[in-house]
């Protein structure tokens, strides 16, 4: 299998250089192979029957929505403002 490592770290804004290059694709090999030697699962049979799947309950807020909005450093149009993670 051979893998456009280069392209993908062009894609990923990634300074790579040849040499490391041909490491992170012998690797990048070697961990697909190994997932491809994986047993196939089918969805259904993940879940056993015994496991108990938990009931999501929803439980209303005795908080206004001002009161829920005064306990945020900042708001923002109604919303809870946070700082910027992503340029």
């Amino acid at each position: 299998m051979e893998i456009d490592i280069k392209h993908i770290a062009e894609l990923a804004f990634l300074d790579i250089s040849e040499d490391q290059a041909d490491s992170i694709a012998e690797d990048l090999c070697g961990i697909i192979g190994m997932m491809s030697e994986l047993p196939e699962y089918y969805e259904g049979e993940i879940i056993s029957e015994g496991m108990e799947l938990r009931e999501d309950t929803v439980i209303p807020s005795e908080l206004t929505f001002e009161e829920l909005m005064s306990n945020s450093p900042q708001v923002s149009e109604g919303c809870f403002a946070v700082p910027r993670t992503v340029q």
